[in-house]
């Protein structure tokens, strides 16, 4: 299985080591090519040139708050429908840079530790999205 990760540059934490490694040890035969992005709007174009040669596109991007994302969504929207390559969209507001160091290194941690989980879900374990029914204790 090939994955691509594709990052802003401008992103005030790189988790693509730590989230390589927490895969590789997850995912049989996994293939990463890592790519990173100069603006938001890189990211419909680089993940179109990676959808020819990969099984799944995670983009990360922390931005600040009022940053329009909405939009690029839509366009990796677009390469999904286009491309038939599934793509996680974590295009996110920044709510860690301004945290101490070690309050950020948990945050970061946890962070990759949830995208690992998320990834992981998404391509053997979509049972995982299942709705649970509120219980009522009755």
């Amino acid at each position: 299985m090939r994955i691509a990760l594709i990052a802003w540059r401008n992103n005030p934490v790189d988790i693509f080591k730590s989230l390589s490694l927490q895969l590789s040890k997850r995912i049989s035969g996994l293939e990463l090519e890592m790519r990173f992005v100069p603006f938001l709007e890189d990211f419909p174009i680089v993940a179109n040139e990676c959808a020819e040669e990969c099984d799944f596109i995670f983009t990360f991007a922390l931005v600040e708050a009022g940053e329009s994302i909405s939009f690029i969504k839509e366009k990796l929207i677009n390469v999904e429908l286009k491309t038939g390559t599934r793509i996680l969209k974590a295009l996110d507001e920044d709510t860690i840079s301004g945290l101490d160091e070690s309050e950020y290194l948990d945050a970061k941690e946890e962070m990759i530790k949830s995208y690992a989980d998320l990834i992981v879900n998404i391509l053997f374990n979509e049972t995982a999205f299942a709705p649970e029914e509120k219980d009522f204790g009755l």
